[in-house]
Order: structure tokens, then C-alpha cells, then sequence
């Protein structure tokens, strides 16, 4: 039961999921600018002395992989975050679990027909 309602959850959140990534990757480089200074361990790889974001991690391919990364790994880094910002918080966590949801519905599922 709960499986069939985390699946649906994940199915849902995976429609939204793919236009927030394109948003952040395609669109306006300042939004994963917020993200990496809310969550990058190490600013001095994404930027140079100047605060300007290198090369190699401007392309698209590099700001999706990176946010899909954050998201992952959300859970372990939110101490790092600054900004008091719920939505912030709330945009971070959706996605963490629905990410999360695509390796636990299909591990869950495994469990809950070895159970029967």
C-alpha cells in the first residue's frame, strides 16, 4: 500500500522534475548560482577569483548533473545551507524525495513481494 502510493508520488513529481531541471540548467545561470552557494562544499571549483562561474560548468549537461546531484545528496548537506528560506527548504526537499523515490519504490516493491 504504501509502495503504490510512494510510485504515484514519484510518477507525479517526475513531469514537474524534468521541467525544473530544464529551467535550471537551460535558463538563467543564477539559479544554480543560488544553489551552489546554499550547497557546494567548495565554491573555488565552480568559480574563479572573480566570483564568475568557470567554463567547463556552465553547460547545460554540467548545471543538470549538479542539481540532480544536490538533490540526492540533500539530505547529507543541508547543514550547509544559509538562507532561512522556506520555499528554499520545501523546493529541496520535494525533489530530494522524488529522487529518492526512483531507488526506493523499486527496492520496496522487491521487499514487499518477498514478504508475501
Amino acid at each position: 500500500m504504501i509502495t503504490g502510493i510512494f510510485a504515484a508520488y514519484v510518477i507525479i513529481w517526475s513531469v514537474p522534475a524534468v521541467i525544473m531541471s530544464a529551467m535550471v540548467s537551460r535558463g538563467s545561470i543564477e539559479r544554480i548560482v543560488l544553489i551552489d552557494k546554499q550547497l557546494a562544499k567548495n565554491l573555488d571549483k565552480y568559480y574563479d577569483e572573480k566570483g564568475y562561474m568557470r567554463w567547463n560548468y556552465q553547460m547545460s549537461y554540467s548545471i543538470g548533473t549538479r542539481l540532480f546531484g544536490y538533490w540526492l545528496a540533500y539530505p547529507f548537506i543541508r547543514h550547509r545551507v544559509t538562507t532561512k528560506s522556506k520555499k528554499f527548504r520545501l523546493f529541496m526537499w520535494v525533489n530530494c524525495i522524488g529522487i529518492w523515490g526512483w531507488f526506493l519504490v523499486p527496492s520496496l516493491s522487491l521487499i514487499e513481494k518477498a514478504m508475501m
